[in-house]
């Protein structure tokens, strides 16, 4: 079984202050590793208006400055029946970071085509108080010199999504113990009907709100607790959907942006039509963060804490099993996971388990402290024999 992923063609950008040429910030190396240990990778082309035949799993990374006949091609490909992975938001990483962290609203993204299959992806980010921690450098005063420490701060924008939080019924997300989803734009199911089954696989907290400006540097003495400020109403937030059944062609009605002549591919000869409805066999996973599996972020999530980072790759492992209909190897895979986490706590409480650790150390020490006094007290000395005495009994 094979899939084609397909990610941007980000092109080295000149330094401004070296005049060098830097290479781009974004990859995807972990994503194809990982998906390469149970299928075969194959890098699509879609500018020909056709997805290969030969795949099973079309997957999107980061969709943006797609064309017309691309847009055809990933919505032709799913109206055959096929099965769509789109990883992404309305925001990701700025290729050059100058001060501070920089974001970028996407542009040619798919999001108006996933608005007519019933999906609409938020011009916006979502931001939770429930999420994974930052590293920054941060001054510290030390008598009359000042030191830059590196210290993990609240990161709204890293939104961390436990299981109360995930469909109870989705093999997609069963025993995951926790997802992260960074800088991830807020979905909303705008259709439903009988001929499409919809299901929301990840959700933020209800205190979670949006923010649209591309400033995601924290500001912490200026918005304590969380370093940016709480802005319009706070709601728990969609973030990562699975459908399967009918869809409507995003190209119905419309003149084809392919010109109907003859084609040829790999897979198949012929002149390129409109397909405008799809059989109730086509899949559709929308996962609202172009950044959640990019390998900059992952290599950050790894340095704090160890192999959590490896939930965020099972998660589209598990999706692109679904979305394969590989149900069984789905099953198999979600029998354990890679990492087990606490529970997210609020300060009051990490401060109440601290001080009952202490406690409890503290009672332990008394305690054998008391044993060993009554163990002491309770030893009779050992009766000497007097040395006269023991040569008479030698002799």
């Amino acid at each position: 079984m094979s899939f084609g992923l397909w990610v941007p063609a980000l092109q080295p950008q000149q330094d401004p202050f070296t005049g060098q040429m830097a290479q781009p910030l974004s990859s995807w190396n972990m994503l194809r590793e990982q998906l390469a240990q149970d299928y075969t990778v194959e890098n699509v082309d879609l500018s020909i208006g056709r997805v290969p035949g030969n795949v099973d799993v079309l997957v999107l990374v980061a969709p943006q400055g797609l064309t017309d006949p691309e847009r055809f091609a990933v919505d032709q490909y799913l109206m055959r029946g096929g099965a769509v992975l789109v990883l992404g938001g309305s925001y990701a990483l700025a290729q050059q970071q100058y001060m501070g962290i920089t974001l970028e609203a996407l542009q040619g993204t798919l999001n108006d085509m996933l608005a007519s299959y019933g999906v609409r992806v938020g011009e916006s980010m979502v931001l939770d108080p429930q999420n994974e921690p930052f590293p920054q450098q941060v001054a510290r005063q030390v008598g009359d010199m000042q030191v830059l420490e590196i210290q993990q701060l609240d990161y709204p924008f890293f939104v961390d999504v436990r299981p109360n939080n995930m469909s109870d019924d989705s093999p997609i997300v069963s025993n995951l113990p926790a997802v992260t989803l960074h800088w991830a734009s807020p979905l909303t199911i705008t259709e439903t009907t009988d001929e499409r089954e919809v299901t929301a696989l990840l959700q933020s907290t209800d205190e979670a709100w949006l923010r649209t400006s591309p400033d995601a540097q924290p500001n912490p003495e200026l918005y304590p607790p969380h370093g940016f400020p709480v802005e319009g109403d706070q709601a728990q937030r969609v973030l990562a959907v699975a459908v399967r059944g009918t869809f409507n062609s995003f190209f119905k009605d419309k003149e084809s942006p392919v010109a109907e002549t003859e084609v040829v591919t790999d897979t198949a000869t012929g002149p390129l039509g409109t397909i405008s409805t799809s059989p109730p066999t086509a899949r559709l996973v929308v996962i609202s963060s172009a950044e959640f599996v990019d390998d900059v972020v992952l290599d950050l999530s790894r340095s704090l804490s160890a192999d959590r980072y490896l939930n965020n790759l099972q998660l589209v492992q598990n999706a692109v099993d679904w979305l394969a209909e590989d149900e069984d190897l789905l099953t198999i895979r979600t029998g354990g996971t890679y990492t087990r986490l606490l529970d997210p706590m609020e300060p009051t409480q990490q401060s109440t388990w601290e001080i009952a650790n202490y406690g409890v150390a503290l009672a332990a020490l008394v305690a054998i402290a008391a044993v060993w006094q009554v163990r002491r007290r309770s030893e009779q000395p050992m009766e000497l024999v007097d040395e006269e005495v023991k040569r008479e009994q030698v002799e």
